[in-house]
């Protein structure tokens, strides 16, 4: 059996890859024009971070290519490796495993984050110094605030699956945040998503027109009950 070549450095645990395959900018700047409501829709439901992450400051809508990272608890030893991987527009997608009793990083490292053109963070996990997050201003998405910090042993890894708020993020694929929550876009299905999009807004748009004609209630509520045979 031949050997399997690696696209990486390191092994399993402790690995990273230095290339990824972004999602296209054409296909990035499309998705910004909606909100994550509009793409979950679109996804007919599916891809939407739980609400456990949210923004831990005043902060604005994000869309962006991911960069992932897996870390151990109380350990932040590949997000700073992730840090030299980033380019401009990326947004780091942390899984911290859902750990709130250590902070993943705080306000150095969201510093550096923000000078390397960093759009934003997601962490399924904590952050700290919340005084630097609102003064740097870049978007910081997560579970909750701890001042505990960590340790830099490992293991982790860089651009390889992880899990974030119960959603596989795969390197490369589109995050979208927003104040309503965190959609992950897979990469290869960004023009099937748009069209999803596109068509539920059409039917938005005609209940609007309703609205606007007088009719306040949804006009087939009774033909679905009768279909459940409730007449």
């Amino acid at each position: 059996m031949g050997e399997i070549k690696k696209d990486y450095t390191g092994v399993i645990g402790f690995r990273y890859r230095s290339e990824i395959e972004r999602a296209s900018t054409d296909d990035i700047e499309k998705i910004r024009e909606y909100s994550t409501c509009n793409c979950a829709d679109g996804m007919k439901k599916m891809y939407t971070m739980d609400a456990g992450i949210k923004p831990v400051a005043p902060t604005h809508k994000i869309c962006g290519p991911a960069v992932t990272v897996r870390i151990s608890l109380g350990d932040n030893l590949m997000l700073h490796k992730a840090l030299g991987l980033v380019k401009p527009g990326d947004i780091l997608v942390v899984d911290a495993q859902g750990c709130t009793t250590f902070s993943a990083c705080g306000g150095i490292m969201m510093l550096r984050m923000f000078k390397l053109g960093v759009q934003g963070i997601i962490v399924d996990g904590s952050v700290r110094d919340i005084e630097d997050i609102r003064e740097i201003g870049m978007p910081v998405f997560a579970r909750g605030v701890v001042a505990q910090g960590g340790g830099k042993a490992g293991p982790g890894e860089c651009n390889f699956p992880i899990a974030c708020g119960g959603v596989v993020v795969n390197p490369g694929d589109i995050i979208l945040a927003d104040d309503n929550g965190i959609v992950c876009i897979p990469k290869d299905c960004a023009d099937q998503v748009i069209d999803g999009v596109e068509k539920k807004l059409a039917k938005e748009k005609n209940s609007y027109a309703e609205i606007e004609a007088g009719q306040l209630v949804k006009g087939d509520v009774d033909e679905i009950l009768k279909k459940k045979g409730i007449c």
